[in-house]
């Protein structure tokens, strides 16, 4: 039996409306009409006017539409090429909608002299919208919109779609979140030009179906909200993903596999799932491809994780004392909180545009290691662990807009300190106050011992022997020769050491830093007695807004061979690189904002020189950070003069041209706010390149619509100009 059409439904309802006013009128005694006369003042006695007739329902009021009525939508579908009708408690959709493209032949009417838009005003229907209605199925005619590109039918009670719904090969962005489906329907697998799949808040249960992977060209995938329990390894066959979305499901791991070939993600959430790592299988991953001895998980594009209340006890599943590399350079947002995590192993190993870091409500006894290496952190919300103590490190963190540690038992910190601005006062005074004389007296105790036993520094798992008398002595000595105020804090060392408890070792005075920070000081030289009564093998050197001249080359000859794995000395004024130096163990440099103009010197002017320096002084460099200094252009040697750079930020320049060669193993490459004339198209054969970064140059091609499809989009374009002769 066929469905009623709008106009018998119309009818229907005039024909019931009018029942009911008859019914209305004979319980009323047919005053009616009576009522309906009345003497209207017109000027002339005894004229009488009728009050107009009840007004006639509309197919609005009918229908149930609150704002245009079934024709008028349609009229302007065919003029606009869109059609809205979310909101009407519809459970299909009119026949008239399906219908609005077919022609009665016996009613064409051909009249040039009619102002109503004509057959040859009407376009292709390419946006339908039938959202927060109560749907349960789509007709088969929908076919016949071969024109759709983004179709909407969120918030309604579909649980299957029609084999027709395969012919629509121009959708390229479809939203079906908060329906019925148990499954993703599979001919939405044929659906090649999807850049947009939200099948969120349906009832999608189990492993993801692997066909996923046929939409390679998807670029936004929501599943959300479901009951999946497993990733498919074919998810890693879409390599335009830029934002995936799998939280409040039932997920256990989340492979890195997966992840790892996805360049363009941007967005990663994970919320609210069953793992016990964010990162799994990297041991397995680094294996199979040949890198057992050093692990590294490198996610170049993301920008955004949100992994709260998923379960998380640590970061990945290595269990090696020495934990993989994490190196995530365009990261701005981290969202870990309500999990049991005590520690983020070595997340925060290069994160320079780190803003913001949520990890309320874990187990942490105290900030994590390299939070405070993180100078563009802003927002960071510790409230709900277990700190005991607040470090007085923490004021050396200048750039701190919030700081959340409500919920922690903290002991030394007043409860009239309120706000983040107060605390940071307050732990800047007792670290000008204090740490001079607990790193004196640490420091001095060390050097102490390893002179008299000849040997190196004792760890706090060794026994301290006391010290000598001639330790004493040289310890005096060594005092007296530091700056002040250190020069005036001899014979308090001096007692501190002579003081402590005889073959118990002390873990207050021989527990490492891992920074060296010196960051506002004004500096303008650094020698090595100043380091080494500031830090004790520090891996991260912080030496930012200060008036360094020349790189200190202090930092070699304490721990740059031995520890510093990175640097960060932004915001100085140098103006020469250190070639002359030697950092074998150095990942990351940060030497932006100084006054560097050439990459070229005395010791390196050629491929070969670079090599030699590269192999000796900077083997391991990963990213290497020179924004806003006064470049004119980058060397084409720099891949031997670095040779593991991954990461190459040199925006903020004024370099006028680019060699390709320049850039051979790059990952990650900034080169915006410049003024490059022209990308030139061998930069495209460079395949190593993920993330490309060239935006406020001078250039006019390749056009902005070009630029706007990301790295992929431009590298290809690059490659399509080279000549072929």
């Amino acid at each position: 039996m066929s469905r009623p059409s709008i106009r018998e439904t119309i009818q229907a309802g005039r024909v019931r409306l009018a029942q009911e006013e008859a019914r209305t009128k004979s319980v009323r005694g047919g005053v009616e009409t009576d009522e309906r006369q009345a003497f209207v003042g017109s000027g002339i006695p005894g004229i009488k006017k009728s009050v107009p007739g009840p007004r006639q329902p509309t197919d609005i009021e009918i229908l149930g539409h609150s704002q245009k009525s079934i024709r008028s939508l349609i009229a302007h579908a065919k003029g606009s090429g869109t059609i809205d009708i979310s909101s009407r408690e519809l459970t299909e959709v009119p026949p008239e909608v399906w219908n609005m493209y077919r022609v009665d032949p016996d009613k064409i009417v051909v009249d040039f002299s009619s102002s109503g838009g004509g057959w040859w005003d009407t376009v292709d229907l390419t946006r339908l919208t039938a959202a927060d209605n109560a749907i349960t199925f789509i007709d088969s005619r929908i076919q016949e919109f071969g024109g759709l590109v983004y179709v909407d039918f969120h918030s309604n009670c579909l649980a299957t779609l029609p084999e027709e719904f395969a012919h629509l090969e121009r959708v390229m962005s479809l939203n079906l979140s908060s329906n019925r489906f148990l499954e993703i329907p599979i001919i939405l697998f044929r659906l090649k030009a999807l850049v947009e799949l939200n099948l969120s808040g349906n009832q999608i249960s189990g492993p993801l179906d692997s066909s996923i992977g046929k939409l390679v060209g998807l670029e936004s995938l929501d599943l959300s909200d479901n009951q999946l329990t497993s990733l498919p390894h074919e998810l890693s066959h879409l390599r335009s993903l830029r934002r995936l979305n799998l939280s409040k499901n039932r997920l256990q791991n989340l492979s890195v596999q997966v992840l790892i070939h996805m360049p363009k993600l941007t967005e990663l959430e994970i919320a609210d799932n069953c793992l016990t790592c964010l990162f799994s299988g990297l041991a397995v991953f680094n294996t199979e491809n040949g890198d057992k001895g050093h692990q590294v998980l490198e996610l170049p594009s993301l920008v955004r994780i949100d992994a709260r209340r998923s379960g998380l006890q640590r970061m990945t599943d290595v269990e090696d004392v020495v934990k993989p590399s994490i190196l995530l350079p365009s990261i701005k947002e981290i969202f870990l909180s309500h999990n049991n995590l005590s520690s983020l192993d070595n997340l925060m190993t290069a994160m320079p545009q780190l803003r913001h870091l949520d990890i309320q409500s874990n187990r942490f006894t105290g900030i994590p290691s390299g939070v405070y290496d993180s100078s563009n952190l802003r927002h960071l919300n510790m409230s709900v662990n277990q700190m005991e103590m607040m470090p007085s490190e923490l004021g050396s963190m200048t750039d701190l807009l919030t700081f959340n540690w409500e919920g922690n038992p903290i002991r030394n910190v007043p409860r009239s300190i309120a706000n983040t601005e107060s605390l940071l006062k307050l732990l800047r005074q007792r670290q000008s106050a204090d740490a001079p004389v607990a790193t004196t007296a640490e420091h001095l105790e060390s050097i102490v011992v390893s002179i008299d036993s000849n040997s190196p520094i004792l760890t706090h798992s060794e026994p301290r022997s006391p010290p000598t008398q001639q330790s004493r002595q040289d310890m005096r000595s060594l005092a007296n020769e530091l700056p002040s105020p250190m020069a005036e804090l001899g014979s308090a060392v001096e007692k501190a050491v002579v003081e402590a408890p005889r073959g118990i070792p002390d873990k207050k005075l021989t527990h490492p830093s891992q920074n060296l920070s010196l960051v506002r000081k004004g500096l303008k030289d650094l020698t090595v007695k100043e380091i080494i009564a500031a830090c004790h093998d520090p891996q991260s050197a912080l030496l930012d807004f200060n008036a360094f001249t020349v790189f200190p080359r202090a930092l070699q000859e304490t721990f740059g061979m031995t520890t510093l794995t990175k640097i960060s000395i932004h915001h100085n004024k140098i103006s020469d690189f250190p070639f002359q130096l030697s950092f074998p163990l150095l990942t990351i440099l940060d030497i932006s904002d100084n006054l560097l103009e050439s990459l070229q010197s005395d010791h390196v002017s050629n491929a070969i020189e670079a090599e030699q320096i590269g192999l000796s002084c900077f083997p391991r460099l990963v990213e290497l950070n020179m924004t806003a200094n006064r470049l004119t252009e980058v060397p084409p040697w720099l891949p031997r003069l670095f040779p593991s750079l991954k990461i190459l930020i040199a925006s903020r320049n004024k370099i006028t041209s680019i060699d390709p060669q320049s850039f051979e193993g790059l990952q990650s490459l900034d080169l915006s706010g410049n003024e490059i004339a022209a990308l030139p198209p061998r930069l495209g054969n460079v395949r190593s390149i993920q993330n490309l970064l060239v935006d406020g140059n001078t250039f006019r091609v390749p056009r902005r619509q070009v630029m706007e499809q990301g790295t992929e989009a431009v590298m290809e374009y690059l490659r399509s100009r080279i000549p072929t002769s």
